[in-house]
């Protein structure tokens, strides 16, 4: 007899394995935008540069997409948190939505801000 509380390892489309995927692989996710972030744009803040330096249509680019990239960072570390107070259907849904939509809107963002300073 199985345990139905125990997820079966081997069916990795099952909702159990693949939130308890998500959870693990979100601080990864979180981690690897931090870094790339940190990699681009701290070597142009050391030297003196700032965002108030881009001409107007390229600064407000600029900052939309870093306010993407933010949101994207908080889907990433929802995804990578516990919901203990939901069900497993309901954290499943916003774990997958929060780990897709967090890394495109997170990598998008960082890409499209460092494209609105190389077009400047």
């Amino acid at each position: 007899m199985t345990d139905l509380r125990t997820p079966d390892p081997t069916d990795l489309d099952s909702p159990e394995v693949e939130t308890e995927r998500i959870m693990r692989t979100g601080p990864t996710w979180l981690g690897v935008v931090t870094i790339t972030a940190a990699i681009l744009l701290g070597p142009s803040v050391a030297a003196g540069w700032r965002p108030a330096d881009l001409p107007a249509p390229f600064g407000a680019a600029w900052w939309l997409s870093a306010a993407v990239a933010a949101v994207g960072v908080g889907l990433l570390v929802w995804a990578g948190c516990p919901v203990p107070a939901y069900t497993l259907e309901r954290a499943h849904r916003q774990k997958q939505f929060s780990i897709r939509v967090g890394i495109v809107m997170s990598l998008g963002g960082i890409v499209l801000a460092g494209l609105a300073v190389l077009l400047a």
